[in-house]
C-alpha cells in the first residue's frame, strides 16, 4: 500500500483535504488535481514536510470540457500509474433552478457528472487492463430523494450514486472496486457562496448540523480500502434514506421542499 499512487480532485479544502492528510499518512504517493495553484502547492508542501511522502500537483479546472483528457495525459506523460482514484470534485447552488446562472449550471454538470464519468472511464480501463484498482466517488445523501432548490445538483449525485454502483458491478470481476460514500451536510467551502441569512435560524444546511470533514474523509478512506460499495455517511442521513425507501415520493418532495427553501433574510430581520 505504500507504494501505491492515488489522484485525488478537489484536494485543496474541506473533505478532499482531509483525505489527502490520511493517505499520505499511510504513505501513498499523492496526486492533487484542483483549481488554485497557489494553494495546490502550499497543500502539497505540507503534505510532504508532515507525512514524507511523494506528491505531484496539477492545477486544472476539472469544470472544463476536455478537462479529464487533459487530466489523463498529463498523469501519463509524468509516467505515474493511479492506482486509487477520488473523485471528490464537485459544487452546488442553493436556488430555484430556473434563477441559476446558465454558465455556472453548464460547469456545474460538467464537473460533477461528466469529468467524473470520464475519468473513471480513462482511469478505470487503465485499471481493468492490470486487473487491480480502487476508486471511490463522492455523491451526497442528497442522491436519494428529489431536492427543491439543489434540483439539479442533488440529481447530479443520483447520477454518481447510480453510475458508481453500476460500474461497481462492471469491473468487480476484474479486480477493480468502485465506492460511493454519500455524506450529508458537511462543514466545508460548499456553503460560502450561500449568503448566511439564508442559511440562518435552524436551517436543514445550517452550519450547526454539518458533518466534521475529517470524519467523512476517514469514511470515505476506509470505504474506499476495503472495497464496499456504498456508503451513507452519519446515523441521521441512514435513517433519511431508509424512511425515504417507503414514503410516497409526492411526500419526500415536499418534505425536502420545507427543508431546503432558503431562508429571506429580509423577513428574517424584520
Amino acid at each position: 500500500m505504500s507504494r501505491s499512487t492515488t489522484l485525488l480532485t478537489g484536494a485543496t479544502s474541506g473533505i478532499g483535504l482531509e483525505m489527502a492528510r490520511l493517505l499520505a499518512a499511510r504513505g501513498h504517493r499523492l496526486v492533487l488535481a484542483s483549481r488554485g495553484a497557489h494553494r495546490l502547492h502550499e497543500v502539497a508542501a505540507a503534505l510532504r514536510h508532515d507525512h514524507g511522502v511523494e506528491v505531484h500537483t496539477t492545477p486544472i479546472d476539472l469544470s472544463e470540457a476536455g478537462a479529464a483528457q487533459r487530466l489523463y495525459d498529463l498523469t501519463r506523460r509524468a509516467g505515474l500509474q493511479v492506482d486509487m482514484l477520488v473523485n471528490n470534485a464537485g459544487f452546488g447552488m442553493l436556488e430555484e433552478h430556473v434563477a441559476i446562472d446558465a454558465e455556472r449550471l453548464q460547469r456545474m454538470l460538467q464537473l460533477n457528472v461528466v469529468t467524473l464519468a470520464e475519468l473513471c472511464h480513462r482511469f478505470g480501463a487503465d485499471m481493468k487492463r492490470r486487473r487491480s484498482g480502487r476508486i471511490l466517488n463522492v455523491a451526497s445523501s442528497a442522491a436519494y430523494q428529489p431536492t427543491p432548490y439543489f434540483g439539479a445538483y442533488g440529481a447530479s449525485k443520483a447520477f454518481v450514486l447510480n453510475f458508481s454502483e453500476a460500474l461497481a458491478k462492471e469491473l468487480e470481476d476484474f479486480g477493480v472496486s468502485v465506492s460511493c460514500l454519500s455524506p450529508g451536510p458537511t462543514d466545508t467551502a460548499f456553503f460560502d457562496a450561500v449568503e448566511p441569512g439564508r442559511l440562518g435560524g435552524g436551517h436543514h444546511l445550517g452550519k450547526s448540523g454539518r458533518a466534521d470533514p475529517r470524519a467523512v474523509a476517514q469514511a470515505g478512506v476506509d470505504l474506499m480500502l476495503s472495497g464496499g460499495l456504498s456508503r451513507v455517511v452519519g446515523a441521521g442521513n441512514r435513517a433519511m434514506v431508509f424512511s425515504n425507501r417507503f414514503a410516497p415520493r409526492a411526500m419526500v418532495a415536499s418534505i425536502s421542499k420545507r427543508l431546503l427553501r432558503p431562508l429571506d433574510p429580509t423577513q428574517q430581520a424584520s
